[in-house]
């Protein structure tokens, strides 16, 4: 039991607390790429969930070698670099084997889902903490659903600002940037965090 109340706590935490795109601003640029394709935040966060847990759960035994060394900031990011070019060869071939038909969806974002800086840092952060398999696992799955839930966040609000009257200077990336801000505090209170005075 204990197990499961780990896994779930670890997978909360990375989902509302540790927020991958309010907390850490990683994956930034694909969700702005995601607010204009609403059809694909789901298929997007369903391949970065596989990636993510795949790239978590082959490379947390490999860890261990890589952290006794010297040089392991140098190490564990490329292990995981290596790690994740497995799993996307590893994916791309099952989808175009198992699902032709729906390769053409999966193909086209399936490298920008296993190479962009959101699912490296999913990876990194755990690693990072020396989390063991379990919180590994949990927050991996919480990170990429976490990313959804931010893009539809952001995505309702920026379509809410497109009805308000915004100076012409602040109109689109300017307002975007600074809504994102503003949840990206909003966040950070959620955390229970103060900020300097």
């Amino acid at each position: 039991m204990t197990y499961v109340a780990q896994f779930f706590s670890m997978m909360l935490t990375a989902l509302f607390i540790e927020n991958i795109i309010f907390t850490r601003a990683l994956g930034t640029s694909w969700m702005f790429y995601l607010i204009k394709r609403p059809k694909e935040i789901v298929r997007y966060t369903l391949m970065l969930m596989a990636v993510i847990t795949l790239s978590g759960a082959i490379g947390y035994p490999l860890r261990g070698y890589v952290y006794d060394s010297e040089y392991r900031h140098i190490l564990v990011p490329m292990m995981y670099i290596a790690v994740m070019t497995v799993v996307y060869i590893v994916v791309y071939i099952f989808v175009k084997k198992v699902l032709p038909n729906q390769f053409e969806h999966f193909g086209m974002n399936l490298g920008t889902a296993v190479f962009n800086c959101a699912a490296l840092g999913s990876v990194l952060v755990p690693a990072g903490e020396r989390l063991d398999l379990i919180s590994t696992l949990g927050y991996g799955i919480g990170m990429s659903l976490g990313f959804g839930l931010a893009v539809v966040i952001v995505g309702y609000g920026l379509s809410r600002l497109e009805y308000c009257r915004v100076p012409k200077i602040f109109k689109g990336v300017p307002i975007a940037l600074i809504y994102l801000g503003l949840l990206s505090l909003a966040f950070y209170g959620l955390i229970g965090h103060q900020l300097p005075t």
